[in-house]
């Protein structure tokens, strides 16, 4: 497998869902079904885009149409140069809402789940 997506539910806290390696259309109904669900918990979530390496034009499309959508209360965390490329190359860049590398601020506003990488 060349992607791992792993979801975490903190005690009624929040929710977090990393997505890492190859994100490509192989694994776009499993990264679907997950942003799925957590749109879904209706309650604070986050997203870790760091370990993705690889994100093609529906991955990439995928997550920012997500984003537009839940921004209210996932937020998509710490994009990867690749994320970043990816997104930029589609044309979205200008629109992304992906929060800053590291940002420990918006970590802070998920209590009880670990602090993006």
């Amino acid at each position: 497998m060349l992607h791992a997506i792993e979801l975490t539910e903190s005690d009624g806290e929040g929710t977090l869902l990393e997505l890492r390696g190859d994100l490509d259309v192989f694994s776009l109904p499993e990264m679907s079904a997950a942003l799925d669900r957590v749109a879904g918990l209706r309650r604070p979530a986050l997203v870790d885009l760091s370990g993705v390496t690889f994100l093609d034009v529906r991955s990439a499309h995928e997550l920012m149409v997500r984003s537009w959508l839940h921004g209210h209360h996932v937020a998509f965390v710490n994009p990867s140069w690749q994320v970043l490329a990816s997104v930029g190359a589609c044309g979205f860049g200008e629109r992304a809402r992906f929060g800053p590398a590291e940002n420990q601020t918006e970590a802070a506003a998920f209590p009880g789940l670990p602090e993006p990488a």
